[in-house]
Parts: C-alpha cells; sequence; structure tokens
C-alpha cells in the first residue's frame, strides 16, 4: 500500500451487491496482474442522510446493472467505531462507491458516458444526487495486484 491518509471504514450497501470472489482461486504467486481497468466512483452526501445513498441504490444501480458491467460492489459508510487506530480512517463521512471492472480505460470512459445519457439517469437519477451530494463526485482508479481477487 503506498498511501494510507485518505481512509473511509465502508461495508457493503447490501448482500446483492457484494464481491463475487472466491478465495480458493487467487492466483499464483508470481501471477501478473490483471488487464483490467477498475474503477471506483465516490458520491458523497450530508452525514445522517440516506437520500443520495437511495438514489445510488435505487436509481442508478439498475441501469448500471442493464448496461453492462454490472457493479463488482457497492458500498456505503460504516457507521462503527475504528477498532484500528494506527490506520487514520476519516469520521464523519456518508459516501457510497460504486466499484466496477473494465477492459480498458476506454471502454469505462465509454461506459460512463453511456450512463450520463441514458434519459432516466440524465432526467432524473443524476440531479437527484446533484442536489443531495456535497461535493463532486470523485472517479479512482484502482490497480489490482498479480494476487488480487479484484479484477
Amino acid at each position: 500500500m503506498i498511501d494510507s491518509d485518505d481512509v473511509l471504514l465502508l461495508r457493503l450497501l447490501s448482500d446483492r451487491n457484494s464481491f463475487a470472489l472466491s478465495p480458493s482461486e487467487r492466483p499464483h504467486v508470481g501471477a501478473p496482474a490483471p488487464d483490467r481497468y477498475v474503477a471506483i466512483a465516490v458520491w458523497s452526501f450530508p452525514p445522517g442522510r440516506s437520500d443520495g445513498v437511495t438514489l445510488i441504490r435505487d436509481g442508478l444501480l439498475p441501469v448500471l446493472r442493464e448496461t453492462d458491467p454490472a457493479p463488482l460492489a457497492v458500498l456505503t459508510t460504516e457507521p462503527a467505531h475504528n477498532t484500528f487506530p494506527r490506520l487514520p480512517v476519516r469520521t464523519g463521512e456518508n459516501v457510497a462507491a460504486v466499484i466496477t471492472s473494465y477492459p480498458g480505460e476506454r471502454a469505462c470512459r465509454r461506459h460512463f458516458a453511456g450512463l450520463r445519457a441514458h434519459p432516466l439517469v440524465r432526467d432524473e437519477v443524476l440531479p437527484g444526487i446533484e442536489r443531495e451530494q456535497t461535493a463532486p463526485p470523485r472517479t479512482l482508479r484502482l490497480a489490482p495486484t498479480g494476487r488480487s481477487l479484484l479484477s
């Protein structure tokens, strides 16, 4: 891990939005990194309010599932106390994070553009999310290692 000073404690939004990972299928030591572009979109909402996360769950996720690729996982803030104090977890945050995997960056950009152009997302979902968010969404790129189950 290169950087650990921007940490959020997250949990799965629901069992339906969980990682489909099998530890028994972990690549062997020395395996090359997967040739995938794994993106995580993070939206920030006011603490204590669920409207934004609900819009992600009920509005954006169904469209994501029908347009492919379906998300690898959807995470939201875990309100539990940080039991590992050496890791500086940011508290008082309310976020939703959607993790997706693509064959490359261009595929990711095309998918995001297609989502923004989808009539339901363009006319209802994104305007609702924008009204609720406290900051513009961030899109981060994850770089899975050769032994990562995430690809």
